[in-house]
C-alpha cells in the first residue's frame, strides 16, 4: 500500500494506492498554514476510509509547495551569509534583480582568493588561510547569521575549493546549515549563485516542516519510509529535502503531470493542471515531464538547474475578479477558502469559477452550492473572463507544442471541469481522465528514483566514452543505495556540451538515470 500526499496552494491530497495501481480511498483537506494540519487531518481520513491500519502502509509519498508558497510570503526565512570564491573580489552585487522582500534576506558578503585557475592548477600560496576563515565565523556568529552560501567561481570544474570552505567553517560552526554551489547547479555563475543563495535562504522554512512531517508520521504510526518528490518528478528523502529545499520547488507542479500521464494512459501529452491558486500547462515526453534546458527562471530570479519545462498562469479557481473602468480584471490575491466565500457557495466574493458557473451553469455541481448570487453578475463580464482564460491557456499551449506533434490535452486539477468542451473543436483530442481531482497525490505515489549528474570533466587521461560509462556506473550504485529495483535502473538522458573556447578537450556531461523503488 501507498499513501500520497500533494499540499497545494489551496487543498491538500491524500490518497491510498495498492501496489498495482488501484485507487483504495481520497480525501481532500484545504490546506493549512502549517501545511502539517491538513496532512493529518486527510492521512487520518483516507486511511479510516479506505480501512487501512497504519503498519499496512509500505511508503509514505508527498509532494509539497511550501518552499514555492515562502516565495510568495517570504517570511521565517534564513538570514544568509555568501561567501565568494574567485581571483579577485567581483564588483557585481549579488541578487541583482531579486525581488526585495526576499533579497533582505542576504545579511553580508565575504570574499575569499580562488586557489585554482581555469585549467585547474593549484597555488599554495592563495589558498586561504584557517585564521582568515575563523575570522569569517566570528562575524557570521556576530550577525547572528543562519545560514551559508558558498559559490566559487571555478567550482563547475572543480569542486575542492568549495569542499575545503566548507570543512573548515564547519570545523568553527559545525550546526550552521551551508550550501555548496557544486551540489545545486552547473555552469552560469550568477544563475549558479541565485539557486545556491534561494537554497540557503529556504533551509530554516523546509527544515521545520520535515521535523513536524517526521514526526507525524510516527504519531500516525506509519513505521515506514517516507519520501518527498523533486523538481523532476523522482523522490528524496527527508533529509536530502532538508538539505536541497530548491529541488523540492516545482515538485507539486510535476506529480500533477506524471498523475495525468497515469490516469489517462498517454505517454505523450500536454498536460494543463486547473489548480485553486495557479493554472499550470506542461508536456510529458516517453512518460516523463519535460524538463526545461539551460537557464530558467524561479520567481522571476534566473537559475540553471533543472525544473519542470511549463508555463503557469497566476491564477486559478479561487482568484478575485474585478471591473475597472469597464474592463475585467483577475487578481492575483487568492480566495483561501472558496466554498465559504465565493458567490456560488453563497458568499459575496466574486471568482473566476463564478465567472465560468455564471456562464456555464453544469460545468461543475457541488452539493454545498447556491446559484442564487450569481444573478447579480454581469454574463458578459463572465464571459470576458472565460475568453481571457481560454485564450492565454490556448497560447501556451501552442508554445509548447510544436506543429508536427499535434499532441492531446489532459485536463486534471479540481477547476479542470470548467474547461471541459471549451477549450478546442471537436478536431482537438481532450481528456478529462476519473480521478482528474486528485492527479497530483497519485502522481507522487509513482514517482521514480533517480540520480544524475551535471559535471565538467577534462579529457586529459581518459576518453569521453570512459567517463560517461564511470559515471553512469556511479549513478546505478546511488540507486541500488537508495532502494531500487536493480531490473528497472535505466540511463534516461545523456547530453553533452564541448567547451571550443578551452584549451584541451573540455566536456560538459549531463547524465540521468531512473530507477522504481522496491518494497519489502
Amino acid at each position: 500500500m501507498k499513501l500520497g500526499i500533494d499540499v497545494g496552494g489551496t487543498h491538500t491530497d491524500a490518497v491510498i494506492l495498492r501496489n498495482d495501481g488501484k485507487l483504495l480511498s481520497w480525501k481532500k483537506q484545504l490546506t493549512s498554514s502549517d501545511i502539517i494540519s491538513s496532512i493529518e487531518l486527510a492521512a487520518k481520513e483516507v486511511l479510516s476510509e479506505a480501512g487501512i491500519a497504519p503498519h499496512q502502509i509500505d511508503g509514505v509519498f508527498v509532494g509539497t509547495t511550501h518552499v514555492q508558497n515562502a516565495l510568495y510570503q517570504p517570511v521565517n526565512l534564513s538570514k544568509t551569509a555568501l561567501v565568494r570564491i574567485t581571483k579577485k573580489p567581483s564588483l557585481v552585487e549579488p541578487a541583482v534583480l531579486w525581488p526585495n522582500q526576499i533579497k533582505k534576506y542576504i545579511e553580508k558578503v565575504y570574499h575569499l582568493k580562488s586557489f585554482y585557475d581555469y585549467t585547474g592548477t593549484m597555488s599554495e600560496t592563495t589558498t586561504p588561510s584557517h585564521d582568515e576563515i575563523k575570522q569569517i565565523c566570528i562575524d557570521i556568529e556576530k550577525n547572528k547569521i543562519e545560514s551559508i552560501c558558498i559559490v566559487g567561481v571555478y567550482s563547475p570544474l572543480y569542486e575542492a575549493e568549495e569542499i575545503y570552505i566548507w570543512e573548515s567553517i564547519k570545523s568553527h560552526l559545525p550546526e550552521i546549515s551551508i550550501t555548496m554551489s557544486h551540489e545545486i547547479a552547473s555552469i552560469g555563475f550568477i544563475e549558479r549563485e541565485n539557486a545556491t543563495l534561494l537554497n540557503a535562504i529556504f533551509s530554516k522554512v523546509i527544515r521545520q516542516a520535515m521535523i513536524d512531517l517526521s514526526v507525524l508520521c510516527k504519531k500516525l504510526l506509519l513505521n515506514c519510509p517516507c519520501w518527498i518528490t523533486q523538481n523532476d518528478g523522482s523522490l528524496m528523502e527527508i533529509q536530502e529535502a532538508i538539505d536541497y529545499p530548491i529541488f523540492t520547488i516545482g515538485s507539486g507542479v510535476t506529480n500533477s503531470f506524471r498523475g495525468a500521464s497515469i490516469l489517462s494512459g498517454l505517454k505523450e501529452c500536454i498536460v494543463v493542471d486547473f489548480g485553486g491558486s495557479t493554472i499550470d500547462i506542461g508536456k510529458i515526453l516517453n512518460g516523463q515531464p519535460e524538463a526545461s534546458l539551460g537557464s530558467t527562471s524561479i520567481f522571476s530570479i534566473d537559475v540553471n538547474m533543472q525544473v519542470p519545462k511549463m508555463y503557469s498562469l497566476p491564477y486559478g479557481g479561487g482568484s478575485l475578479i474585478s471591473v475597472k473602468k469597464e474592463s475585467v480584471q483577475i487578481n492575483e490575491t487568492i480566495v483561501s477558502d472558496l466554498e465559504q466565500q465565493g458567490i456560488s457557495w453563497g458568499g459575496n466574493t466574486w471568482t473566476l469559477t463564478d465567472s465560468f458557473l455564471k456562464v456555464y451553469p453544469g460545468s461543475f455541481s457541488d452539493e454545498k452550492m447556491t446559484s442564487k448570487g450569481l444573478s447579480k453578475l454581469s454574463t458578459e463580464a463572465c464571459q470576458k473572463v472565460i475568453n481571457k482564460v481560454t485564450g492565454e491557456i490556448k497560447e501556451k499551449i501552442n508554445r509548447l507544442e510544436l506543429k508536427s506533434e499535434g499532441f492531446p490535452v489532459v485536463l486534471v486539477g479540481g477547476g479542470s471541469s470548467l474547461l471541459v468542451d471549451r477549450l478546442f473543436g471537436k478536431y482537438k483530442k481532450v481528456y478529462h481522465p476519473a480521478g482528474h481531482h486528485i492527479s497530483n497525490a497519485i502522481g507522487a505515489c509513482f514517482a521514480p528514483l533517480s540520480a544524475k549528474t551535471d559535471k565538467v570533466f577534462w579529457l586529459n587521461d581518459r576518453t569521453k566514452q570512459e567517463v560517461i560509462e564511470d559515471e553512469t556506473e556511479s549513478l546505478f550504485q546511488q540507486l541500488l543505495d537508495k532502494g531500487a529495483k536493480s531490473e528497472s535502473i535505466e540511463l534516461v538522458s545523456i547530453e553533452e556540451f564541448p567547451f571550443d573556447y578551452l584549451k584541451g578537450e573540455v566536456l560538459r556531461i549531463r547524465l540521468k538515470a531512473l530507477g522504481d523503488l522496491e518494497f519489502g
